[in-house]
């Protein structure tokens, strides 16, 4: 009787054991994030606008990262472009206007010539299916800059608005 009382001790301490072991397991919960949730890409939405004159009387093309961050060159042609690329995380996004002298024009017989511009651009997280995140719709442009120049024979006066 005594072996048989034994043997059950022992069945109930490995049993006991077991579970014990078995509920300290890890009890995290799993915290990531659902799928509709987790950015996996940016939008970039830029607006870039010129005076008339710099259309007339300038060569102007703009250089912008594209979704692969390579550096594109598009000619500008009118007086206001705009451009969205949608790149995956981590993602590059920049422009640079560039302005050359138009074969031509004689600059130094003007009278007067206007050189400003204005862009805005807003930078918002998409989800995998293209959903933007945080938001009902893309937020409103994050950064507005004005920067209006006026060539007259006196000089350039020139001066930044930045909204």
């Amino acid at each position: 009787m005594k072996k048989y009382l034994m043997t059950l001790a022992a069945v109930l301490c490995c049993a006991m054991t077991t579970t014990v072991f078995t509920a300290c397991g890890s009890d995290d919960d799993d915290k990531s994030e659902p799928a509709s949730n987790k950015p996996v890409a940016a939008v970039m939405d830029v607006t870039l606008s010129v005076s008339d004159d710099m259309v007339d009387k300038a060569n102007l093309s703009v250089e912008y990262y594209d979704a692969n961050g390579i550096v594109q060159t598009e000619t500008l042609t009118k007086k206001d472009w705009t451009k969205s690329v949608q790149a995956k995380l981590p993602a590059t996004f920049g422009i640079r206007l560039m302005v050359k002298a138009k074969e031509g024009v004689d600059y130094a017989s003007l009278e007067k010539f206007t050189e400003s511009y204005t862009y805005s651009y807003s930078v918002y997280p998409v989800n995998a299916s293209g959903t933007v995140l945080g938001a009902e719709s893309p937020a409103a442009p994050t950064q507005v800059l004005t920067y209006p120049a006026v060539r007259s024979p006196n000089g350039l006066q020139t001066r930044a608005v930045v909204s």
